[in-house]
């Protein structure tokens, strides 16, 4: 049985478990994708006289990537084992969580607020910070929604059930590969309308 690590630091945790290199192999995206999937399955069915680890590390594991590995994680080869580094639990299918293990490492670390003054909204303000999140990736994005709604409590905005629930689809929106001004932007405005 393998493991799934839950952590921010998967390097530290991987040198934590102190494997010698040669019984190694990493693989780490940003975004496990389907590619990925196929080229840690390549390297599970070379033979290996010795235990053989190998390390997956991603913060987001597409669904496509996670049904290719489903079959090589749940009957790993010979002198395999499977180490998966990732962020949340929820980053894994259902069937992945129950087929291996899972060892909490995370630390908490508090989420910064973003250096945006909700309380003093503006058209202009609104643009101009849209503007600046050109090119983020989706774990990006997922952290600016984040800093966002702790910026908003922290500045102690109540916000309604309305503006909550576009948290909540902006996080559905982002993980759906849409774009973050378009997330973002009906939050904001109904952050600025509150102040009419």
């Amino acid at each position: 049985m393998g493991e799934i690590y839950l952590t921010q630091n998967p390097h530290e945790v991987l040198e934590e478990l102190n494997i010698p290199r040669e019984d190694l192999r990493i693989f780490e995206a940003e975004e496990f994708k389907i590619d990925h999937a196929k080229d840690v399955i390549n390297e599970a069915y070379i033979s290996s006289v010795r235990e053989k680890f190998i390390a997956l590390i991603g913060k987001i594991f597409n669904k496509e990537a996670q049904n290719a590995l489903l079959k090589v994680l749940e009957e790993p080869p010979h002198n395999i084992h499977f180490l998966l580094f990732v962020p949340y639990k929820n980053t894994l299918i259902p069937t992945i969580r129950s087929r291996m293990q899972i060892i909490n490492k995370t630390c908490y670390i508090p989420i910064q607020p973003l250096e945006l003054d909700t309380a003093h909204l503006t058209h202009q303000k609104i643009f101009e910070f849209l503007q600046s999140l050109n090119y983020l990736s989706r774990s990006q994005a997922q952290e600016v929604i984040e800093r966002l709604f702790v910026s908003i409590q922290k500045e102690g905005v109540m916000l309604g059930e309305r503006e909550l629930e576009f948290f909540d689809t902006a996080l559905r929106a982002n993980h759906n590969h849409q774009k973050i001004h378009i997330i973002l932007a009906p939050i904001l405005i109904s952050l600025l309308e509150r102040k009419k």
